[in-house]
């Protein structure tokens, strides 16, 4: 029965997955999860990015056969990520001999920035799942195969390599050197296949965006991501999490627990919470503060507050089997009912769910230029959603150019220009003005649109 039950419930998700791709058009936001589509979608014309490092190699690689039927395949290829990780968080406590592991994965799949992000272009769930595959194969004594998956990671993120770093010291801890050198696999691989783009063998490395010890975005409290966890996985969740966090020290202190929870469960979530929380509290690496990173842990926090929901209900009233059915029955009934309230660490389907305000506004802008100007010019912008409702190859720069510092460098007669006020002057620090000081430009059409005190403002320009 309790393997029958995490099918019941894997098919359930299934049926929600769908219904929430066929009935909302959202895209998990406008900036990254667009840009890292168009990578995989245009990466069978430019096979280059195929080895870029920040739209990752192993995701375009797996993604790139989905998003040639449009995002929506993208949101498919997700679902079916999430459904596989899903299963082996549960299987993962099971071989943990954690009780109640159906919970673990309804944890995992009510987090409610989890579901929501599952239907994104994001590359947090494939690294959520890579992490699950590869602790399950080393509680399977499969120890090879989890090397070889754990070894792909930098190439779904690049904080794949704080996660090998602690699946290394697990193998030295259990005296396994002779699989530490498997490790290194994926860099090995990848070094030798963009040795060919990039004539250069440390590519990996020298090509990783991160790689600056500032940020173009400021920078934060330590305990920044401590905060922002109950915006992940809500309330009742992240309750349960730092109960798992006090019954896994505790467990260990008496010796009660074994070394595959603590270190590569346990101490896999906190050297990548500790180590992003460094990250945007000393302002290094690019880090941006985004609570979505903790997206790609999220079978490790389901695993730590299946540990907490242990602790309150079975630890604690083990012997007592009313009161404990009643805290599981309470516990597990806040748990599926939390997502749909109206609390702010909740699901909001309007905002989660629906494109944004910004890419309704892009779409305006692409029915005007289609209408008023047509698509036979090489356009010049910095939205990556426009690309997509404008239905031009991102990368193609003969026909799309970046709208960064440089632009009145490049710009020639007969090219479209569009500026708008986020990613022109967030990404590129461009302003309006700029563009309205160029003799060569004249500006054709503009459209500003309110969304919760925010202006957004759009501009077309005609180079003459």
């Amino acid at each position: 029965m309790k393997n029958k039950a995490i099918y019941i419930v894997l098919f359930i998700y299934a049926i929600i997955a769908t219904f929430t791709i066929i009935f909302f058009d959202g895209t998990g936001g406008a900036g990254d999860s667009i840009l890292h589509f168009l990578y995989a979608k245009y990466a069978p014309i430019h096979p280059q990015l195929f080895f870029n490092h920040w739209a990752k190699p192993v995701y375009v690689l797996l993604v790139c056969p989905f998003a040639q039927f449009g995002f929506t395949g993208v949101k498919i290829f997700n679902a079916i990520v999430t459904i596989i990780s899903v299963f082996f968080t549960f299987k993962i406590a099971q071989e943990l001999n954690l009780k109640n592991a159906i919970i673990g994965a309804v944890i995992l799949i009510f987090s409610p920035l989890y579901f929501a992000l599952t239907f994104s272009g994001l590359t947090e769930p494939l690294f959520a799942l890579f992490i699950s595959i590869g602790i399950y194969a080393i509680l399977k004594h499969k120890n090879i195969a989890a090397c070889l998956i754990i070894s792909f990671l930098p190439f779904i993120r690049s904080e794949g390599l704080i996660i090998i770093g602690v699946f290394a010291f697990y193998f030295l801890l259990k005296k396994k050197w002779k699989f530490l050198p498997l490790l290194l696999f994926g860099n090995v691989v990848y070094s030798i296949a963009g040795f060919f783009v990039y004539h250069d063998f440390l590519w990996v490395f020298t090509k990783i965006p991160y790689a600056k010890l500032s940020s173009t975005y400021g920078d934060g409290r330590f305990f920044h991501f401590v905060d922002q966890l109950i915006y992940i996985v809500g309330v009742p969740i992240y309750l349960l999490f730092w109960l798992g966090i006090i019954g896994i020290i505790w467990k260990s202190i008496k010796r009660k627990t074994n070394l595959e929870l603590q270190v590569l469960v346990f101490l896999s979530f906190l050297a990548f919470f500790v180590a992003h929380s460094l990250f945007w509290y000393l302002g290094i690496f690019n880090s941006m503060g985004l609570k979505r990173v903790l997206i790609g842990v999220m079978p490790l926090i389901s695993i730590i507050s299946l540990v907490g929901f242990n602790f309150i209900s079975e630890d604690i009233f083990k012997k007592r089997k009313i009161p404990k059915l009643i805290i599981q029955f309470l516990l597990i009934s806040y748990i599926l009912i939390f997502p749909f309230t109206k609390n702010p660490a909740a699901i909001n389907w309007e905002k989660d769910f629906k494109l944004s305000k910004d890419q309704q506004t892009a779409i305006q802008i692409a029915d005007y230029i289609t209408q008023n100007i047509g698509t036979d010019h090489r356009f010049v912008f910095a939205h990556p959603y426009l690309s997509e409702v404008l239905k031009i190859d991102h990368f193609d720069n003969k026909k799309r150019l970046e709208l960064n510092q440089d632009f009145m460098y490049y710009i020639k007669s007969g090219d479209i220009v569009i500026w708008e006020n986020w990613f022109c002057i967030v990404e590129h620090g461009v302003k309006k003005e700029q563009l309205d000081n160029i003799s060569e430009l004249k500006n054709i059409y503009n459209l500003s649109v309110e969304k919760k005190g925010r202006d957004i403002l759009y501009s077309v320009y005609i180079c003459e």
